[in-house]
């Protein structure tokens, strides 16, 4: 099991968020508490999170990254993926939330488009 970590930097007006390792029901609560507090540093944050390091995400990690998306866009924000591939894009396509997430193909994309 490869060890989950988060990084967070800031890029002007964006923040990206970095996952590296293994998203799943044993660490999902960290990334949710670590979104929690970076939506609450800016009046309408962006965030992109940049998942070119998760070799591995389930259900529950699907399920707080949609639930960072609603709270981002609740707080007139956004939240984007960058770097998508292998079993998240998979996932994501299966369950058609391809389509609810803006997904970018690497992270300076996101920055450049979204900053």
């Amino acid at each position: 099991m490869e060890t989950f970590t988060i990084d967070i930097e800031y890029h002007g007006t964006v923040a990206v968020i970095g996952l590296r390792g293994e998203l799943d029901m044993q660490v999902a609560p960290s990334l949710r508490d670590c979104l929690v507090v970076v939506l609450a540093e800016f009046p309408s944050p962006i965030l992109v999170i940049d998942t070119a390091e998760l070799v591995f995400c389930d259900s529950s990690g699907l399920s707080v990254l949609l639930s960072g998306l609603s709270l981002a866009e609740s707080a007139g924000g956004s939240m984007s993926l960058a770097a998508v591939d292998g079993r998240l894009a998979r996932l994501l396509s299966i369950t058609g939330l391809h389509t609810r997430f803006q997904i970018f193909p690497t992270t300076q994309e996101a920055i450049s488009c979204l900053g």
